[in-house]
């Protein structure tokens, strides 16, 4: 039998851009009578076209009919090529939720830029400033999403067949237990796993059960270095290569992580943590990936401090850590000096 299908491939990037001392330009558009446009650095979706955009915030001044408005606009750096697009604009606010979100789907071509106007009102802005604008930062993000030109592809079928892939069927496994052969207690309460699956996923579970340890000829393990939930939600990548609500156990399931030498659960921990990063919180993830040789989040977290610090220093968990961690504060140096030598 033959077929054919259409391929179109969708290349998706989250961008986030923080405006600093955003009241001063709230403050400067209210009493000048000339539009302030604010423009975010250059970003792409890394699609074949090679795609750049940039975001920009619109302030109106006195004399505009849209002067309490604020706009936000996504523009094209494509040379009026055709690009399919769809895009979301969002305001990250001071839990770093997504709020105000406005959907788009635009072909942009010979029009360099489309968006939404009003996005948010200046007084909104202002009345939310604790929920919108924490120390006085306006983060404005886009999920954005660019088509590639469609590939058609025509090939031969050798049969109709549905076959279950792997990663079903060792989640079926997982919840099912079937044919479970350990019993891992946490905290009094028991997890029924398989040893071959530990002993695959984690080197020190394989080390544990291949050895002459006690756990290797008894069929309960007793584990004291995690608590239980974070215990269940490694299971569930153990088995799945996922986990639910990752960004709640995020910390502690990449100690864990860490611990039992599971490298790419560590890899989506540190992801989420990176994106959970705040002013508030930035010190004390800096200590965590620090402690665990994550090397991506230390230097991801290493900029945030960077760009915010005159905020993050004022922090009870900045104090706690140059107290813990006197060595992180050369590390921090670095970066500062690194800064100053690339303006």
């Amino acid at each position: 039998m033959e077929a054919g299908y259409t391929l179109i491939k969708r290349n998706t990037i989250t961008y986030e851009w923080q405006i600093q001392e955003i009241s001063s330009f709230l403050e400067a558009s209210n009493t000048s009578d000339k539009t302030m446009a604010l423009k975010s650095s250059k970003f792409s979706t890394k699609a074949k076209i090679r795609d750049f955009w940039m975001l920009e915030v619109q302030l109106y001044g006195t004399n505009s009919e849209k002067k309490d408005n604020v706009g936000l606009f996504l523009l094209s750096l494509n040379d009026n090529r055709q690009v399919k697009t769809e895009y979301s604009l969002f305001i990250l606010n001071n839990k770093k939720k997504q709020v105000n979100n406005i959907d788009i789907v635009k072909i942009f071509g010979i029009h360099p830029g489309w968006g939404i106007l009003p996005f948010i009102t200046k007084e909104d802005l202002l009345k939310k400033k604790y929920e919108l604008l924490p120390y006085d930062i306006l983060t404005i993000g886009i999920e954005l999403t660019v088509f590639d030109d469609p590939v058609v592809i025509s090939t031969d079928v050798p049969f109709d067949e549905s076959k279950a892939s792997m990663a079903h069927d060792y989640e079926d496994l997982y919840k099912s237990k079937l044919g479970s052969d350990i019993e891992l207690i946490v905290q009094k309460k028991k997890f029924q796993a398989h040893k071959l699956v530990l002993m695959v996923r984690s080197p020190v579970f394989r080390a544990m059960l291949t050895t002459d340890m006690r756990e290797n000829n008894e069929k309960t393990v007793t584990i004291k270095d995690i608590d239980s939930e974070v215990l269940k939600s490694m299971l569930e990548f153990i088995y799945t290569d996922k986990v639910s609500d990752l960004d709640d156990v995020a910390e502690q399931l990449l100690e864990a992580a860490d611990k039992y030498q599971i490298h790419t659960l560590k890899e989506i921990c540190t992801k989420s943590l990176c994106k959970s990063v705040t002013i508030d919180n930035a010190s004390r993830l800096l200590v965590l990936a620090y402690l665990h040789n994550a090397e991506e989040m230390l230097e991801y977290i290493s900029k945030f401090i960077v760009i915010n610090a005159s905020h993050v220093v004022k922090t009870e968990e900045y104090k706690t850590m140059t107290e813990l961690h006197p060595s992180l504060g050369s590390i921090l140096f670095a970066k500062f000096a690194a800064s100053f030598e690339n303006k």
